[in-house]
């Protein structure tokens, strides 16, 4: 079975470009992050269908305890207001600060990441962890994060209408899509 893992920060919820830690700290903060409704209608459609396609589909975030001892409350409150359709174990937090999402994923799921493995993600160290353990990187492509287009392969871009992202996800999942480095 094919799963998709979405991101939660930078690609399901804005980036807040000019935040410092001590705004991460604040509460309050993870809890009003603007939804990137493209991106998260695209979910929604691909998660209701997920039995009717075969797939898996869950959201892969890290939260930090210590660090910001508000983002696992306020993250799961985030998602009962944007993403009620998702089970608890369809939304899936690591904590950042001990593993990474490659190093989690396995103990979690039960299961390795392999190349039906997606993770859709706007940072290249978390896409890079990833294809270096087997999956398939996807780089969520916003206004800030792709500068200089390092990354190399499929890209969703954050200009797409959800009707896109959904197609160019089953097309990506079929092996329809060409990765590509297009500029944004």
């Amino acid at each position: 079975m094919k799963k998709v893992f979405f991101d939660m920060d930078g690609v399901l919820a804005e980036y807040r470009e000019n935040c410092t830690e001590n705004d991460l700290k604040k509460k309050g903060y993870f809890l009003t992050l603007r939804p990137e409704m493209n991106m998260v209608n695209a979910l929604s459609r691909l998660a209701l269908e997920s039995d009717e396609l075969g797939i898996q589909v869950c959201v892969l975030t890290k939260v930090y305890p210590t660090l910001f001892k508000h983002s696992v409350s306020e993250k799961l409150q985030w998602r009962d207001e944007y993403l009620p359709e998702l089970f608890d174990s369809e939304f899936i937090m690591v904590n950042g600060e001990e593993e990474e999402k490659s190093e989690a994923i396995s103990a979690i799921t039960g299961s390795p990441i392999d190349s039906d493995c997606y993770l859709i993600d706007d940072y290249n160290y978390n896409l890079a962890e990833w294809a270096k353990n087997g999956g398939n990187a996807v780089k969520y492509v916003n206004s800030i994060n792709d500068k200089n287009r390092s990354f190399v392969g499929n890209r969703i871009l954050n200009t797409m209408t959800s009707d896109e992202i959904y197609s160019y996800i089953l097309n990506m999942l079929s092996g329809s899509t060409t990765p590509t480095n297009a500029a944004a």
